[in-house]
């Protein structure tokens, strides 16, 4: 039998290479999806009869691999609204984290869609996700 002995730095070294890999990578190490498989696009679309500008989201898999996404978490700060959002499909956990389409999968080419209502635009981005 052989024993190897590994020097206690090289320990931390590689617990911090592994820590800091998993938060510049969202996905799951496993699959092939990428960040820019998950497209954001915002736009206002009008003003309520309150004065209260509202928004259009839509959030596309545009994965050309086919990989579906779950899990998807966007970054949104405070998000709320003036008007109801589907809770369904986006609803704020926490500050900054927002889960989309109640975490069930995003198939690859599929969008999903919402509106809200607020005196500016929440600034959403990706967050972390599953893939496949």
């Amino acid at each position: 039998m052989k024993v190897f002995s590994i020097c206690p730095v090289s320990i931390v070294m590689l617990s911090i290479i592994i820590i800091s890999t998993n938060l510049m990578i969202p996905f799951s190490t496993e699959t092939n999806c990428s960040n820019g498989d998950i497209v954001i696009a915002q736009s206002r679309v009008g003003t309520l009869p309150s004065g209260i500008p509202s928004f259009s989201v839509e959030i596309t898999n545009a994965c050309a691999r086919g990989c579906s996404i779950s899990n998807l978490h966007l970054k949104c700060g405070m998000f709320a609204s003036a008007v109801l959002v589907n809770p369904k499909i986006f609803k704020r956990q926490d500050v900054d984290d927002c889960l989309v389409n109640g975490g069930s999968p995003l198939a690859a080419g599929s969008t999903i869609s919402f509106k809200y209502a607020n005196t500016f635009q929440y600034p959403l981005s990706l967050a972390s996700a599953t893939c496949g």
